[in-house]
C-alpha cells in the first residue's frame, strides 16, 4: 500500500504579511531590551522577583531554540565591569529586531472586539512592513509586507468587514468619562472598536483615533494626545472610513520614505 500523497500547503494571498517568528514579552525584552512602542502584556502583570526568573527562563529557552548563542569568552571578558553582555542573535531574529527598532514610522492599534482585546502594530521601514499582533498573554507574531499594502492591512485590522455607513450628527465629547445618551447607543452597538494612532520620531501631539465600527454603522472618536483638547464624535461613511484609514497608512509609507531618502542624502 502506498501512503497518500501529503496535501500541499494553501497558497499565499498575493499582497498578504509572510510569517516570519513567534517571541514573547519576556524574549523580546532581552532581544531588544527595554522601552519602546509596543506593550508586554504579559510581563507587565509580573512582581519583580517573579519577572527575573521569567527573563532567565526566556534566555534559557532562546538558547535552547537557537536563536541565541551562548557569550564567546572574548564577549564575557569585554564585559567585565558592564552589567549586560552582549548577545549573538541568529540572524534572521536579529534583522526583525534590527527593523522593529529602526522603524521610521509605526502604526499603533488596540483592537477590542466580543472575543477580547489585542494589540496591532506596523512598523514601516522605507519599503517594509513589519507587522506585529500582540495577545494579551504576551505573545508576539511577526510578520513581513510591502509597505504598499500597508493600506489594505490596517483596513483588516482595525475595520469590522460588514461595516456600514455611520448616521448622525457630529456630536461634542465634554467629558469622555461621561459621554452623551447618543453617543454611548451609537458607540455601544459596534463590532470593533480600534485606537489608533500612528508614531513618528519626535512627535508631541499625535491624533488619537478611536474607530467603532460594525453592521451598525462606523464613527469615529478623535482627539489630540495631551492637548486637553475636545473629543469629537462623528459618524462616517463606509467610503469615507475607508479613506482615513488609507490615508492614516499613506502618512506612515511617506514619512519613511521621507526619512529613507534624507538619511540617503546625509550619506
Amino acid at each position: 500500500m502506498t501512503a497518500a500523497p501529503e496535501a500541499a500547503p494553501a497558497p499565499q494571498t498575493p499582497g498578504a504579511p509572510v510569517p516570519v517568528e513567534v517571541l514573547t514579552d519576556e524574549e523580546l525584552a532581552i532581544l531588544a531590551g527595554p522601552g519602546g512602542l509596543v506593550v508586554a502584556p504579559y510581563l507587565a502583570t509580573l512582581p519583580e522577583a517573579e519577572r527575573e526568573v521569567a527573563l532567565r527562563t526566556a534566555y534559557r529557552g532562546l538558547l535552547a531554540r537557537g536563536i541565541v548563542d551562548p557569550p564567546t569568552p572574548a564577549a564575557l571578558a569585554a564585559a567585565v565591569g558592564e552589567p549586560t553582555v552582549e548577545l549573538q542573535v541568529r540572524e534572521d531574529v536579529l534583522s526583525l529586531v534590527t527593523l522593529r527598532r529602526g522603524a521610521s514610522a509605526t502604526v499603533c492599534v488596540a483592537r477590542s472586539t466580543v472575543l477580547g482585546q489585542d494589540y496591532w502594530y506596523a512598523h514601516v521601514v522605507r519599503d517594509v512592513v513589519l507587522v506585529e499582533q500582540v495577545t494579551t498573554d504576551g505573545q508576539h507574531r511577526f510578520a513581513l509586507a510591502a509597505a504598499a499594502t500597508l493600506g489594505d492591512l490596517l483596513l483588516d485590522a482595525a475595520v469590522h468587514a460588514e461595516t456600514t455607513d455611520g448616521t448622525g450628527p457630529e456630536i461634542a465629547v465634554a467629558d469622555p468619562d461621561e459621554p452623551p445618551t447618543e453617543v454611548v447607543e451609537h458607540l455601544g452597538s459596534a463590532l470593533v472598536r480600534a485606537d489608533v494612532v500612528v508614531r513618528v520620531p519626535d512627535d508631541r501631539e499625535p491624533e488619537l483615533l478611536g474607530l467603532f465600527t460594525g453592521p451598525g454603522g462606523a464613527w469615529v472618536l478623535s482627539a489630540r494626545e495631551a492637548s486637553g483638547g475636545p473629543v469629537v464624535a462623528r459618524p462616517l461613511t463606509r467610503a469615507a472610513l475607508d479613506g482615513l484609514v488609507r490615508e492614516l497608512a499613506g502618512r506612515a509609507v511617506s514619512t519613511a520614505a521621507a526619512v529613507s531618502a534624507a538619511a540617503a542624502g546625509v550619506r
